[in-house]
C-alpha cells in the first residue's frame, strides 16, 4: 500500500511517476522512431562516404597540379635563359648601329611598349639587313616564350595552392559529415537495443528467395554474381565488405569484382552508366531509393534486388519498393 501511495503523492507534486512506474515504451512507437533514425542516419552515412570521394578527387588532383609546377617553373627559366642569350646578340646588333650612326632610331624600336609594336616598327627600319632583321624576330619570340612560360609557372603554381586548400577543406568535410552520422547511428543502436529479438525479426521484415540462377553477361551481370555470394553477411556502417557491408559498400564491392570501380557513396554511383526506367530494369541494373539518393541495391529480377538493408539486418534478397525507387542505372 505504500509504495502505491507514494507513487501517487510523486504524481502529484512533481507529475511525474518513479522510473519502475514509467509505462513500458510501444514497440510500435519505437519502431517508427528506429525507422526514422535509420533513414538519417544511412543519408548521412552517405554523405559522408561523398565527402570521402570528394577528397580523394581534390587531393589527386592537387597531386597532379603540384607535379606540374616544377617543369613549368624549369621551362621558364629555360626560356628566360634563352632570353638572356638572345639580348646578348641583340646588344651585338645596337653596336652596329652606333657603327652606322641609327642609333636613336634602334633606341626607338627598343623602348616600344609592347612585342607587337617591336614588330610592326621593324617593317619601318629599313635599313636593317635581312640577318639584322632576323635576330631581331628571334629575340621577340624569345620573349613571348619567356611571358608565357612564366605565366604558366605562375598559373600552375595557383592552381596547385587552390587544389591543396580544396582539398583541406574536403578533408574537413569529411570529419563533421562523419561526427553527425556518427552522432545518429548511436541513437539507431539504443533504438535496437530496446527491441527483443522478435520485434527485430518483424522491423527487418521478411527476405526473399533470390533467382536460381544469374544468367545473363556483362558487368552487372557479374557484380550480381558477387553480391549473391555475400548473402546472410551484417549490415554494419561504413563497411566495404568483405564480410560485412553498407548499402553502397556492398555495391562497390561487387562491381570492383566484375572489374569496375565505382564511387563510394549511393549518390555518386547514381550519376554512372546511364537512366534506366522502373519498366525496363534488368539484373545488374543500379537500384536507388529516396531523393536525394541514400540507398542501393543490385537488381536481381523478378521485382527483386539484392542490398544491405540496415543496421541489425543482413545481405538479403528484397522486392524492390516502389515509393522509395528513385532510379535505377545500368552500366
Amino acid at each position: 500500500m505504500l509504495p502505491l501511495l507514494l507513487a501517487a503523492a510523486l504524481t502529484v507534486a512533481f507529475g511525474v511517476l518513479p522510473a519502475s512506474a514509467q509505462p513500458a515504451p510501444n514497440p510500435a512507437d519505437t519502431q517508427e522512431q528506429l525507422r526514422q533514425a535509420q533513414h538519417e542516419a544511412e543519408a548521412l552515412t552517405e554523405q559522408w562516404h561523398a565527402a570521402t570521394d570528394d577528397f580523394t578527387a581534390k587531393q589527386a588532383e592537387a597531386d597532379r597540379l603540384r607535379a606540374a609546377v616544377d617543369p613549368a617553373r624549369a621551362a621558364a627559366d629555360q626560356a628566360r635563359a634563352a632570353e638572356e642569350d638572345y639580348r646578348t646578340q641583340i646588344d651585338g646588333l645596337a653596336l652596329t648601329f652606333v657603327e652606322n650612326g641609327k642609333l636613336d632610331q634602334f633606341n626607338a624600336l627598343l623602348a616600344s611598349g609592347s612585342p607587337q609594336d617591336y614588330l610592326d616598327q621593324m617593317s619601318a627600319l629599313e635599313s636593317l639587313s635581312a640577318e639584322h632583321a632576323t635576330q631581331l624576330d628571334d629575340l621577340l619570340d624569345k620573349v613571348r616564350q619567356a611571358d608565357r612560360t612564366r605565366a604558366d609557372a605562375d598559373d600552375a603554381t595557383t592552381r596547385a595552392q587552390g587544389a591543396a586548400d580544396d582539398a583541406r577543406k574536403a578533408a574537413d568535410d569529411i570529419a563533421a559529415r562523419k561526427a553527425d552520422a556518427d552522432k545518429r547511428i548511436d541513437e539507431v543502436e539504443k533504438l535496437l537495443g530496446r527491441l527483443s529479438p522478435e520485434e527485430r525479426d518483424e522491423y527487418n521484415g521478411p527476405g526473399e528467395d533470390g533467382p536460381l540462377d544469374i544468367i545473363g553477361t556483362g558487368s552487372g551481370v557479374a557484380a550480381l554474381r558477387a553480391a549473391a555470394t555475400r548473402l546472410g553477411k551484417p549490415y554494419i556502417w561504413g563497411a566495404s565488405g568483405p564480410n560485412s557491408f553498407d548499402c553502397s559498400g556492398l555495391t562497390s564491392w561487387a562491381f570492383k569484382q566484375a572489374g569496375v570501380t565505382l564511387p563510394r557513396s549511393s549518390s555518386a554511383q547514381s550519376q554512372v552508366g546511364k537512366s534506366v526506367s522502373w519498366d525496363n530494369m534488368q539484373p545488374g541494373d543500379l537500384v536507388f531509393y529516396y531523393s536525394p539518393v541514400s540507398h542501393v541495391g543490385i537488381y536481381a529480377g523478378g521485382g527483386k534486388m539484392i542490398n544491405a538493408p540496415q543496421s541489425g539486418d543482413v545481405v538479403k534478397y528484397q522486392k524492390v519498393s516502389a515509393t522509395a525507387f528513385s532510379g535505377a542505372r545500368r552500366l
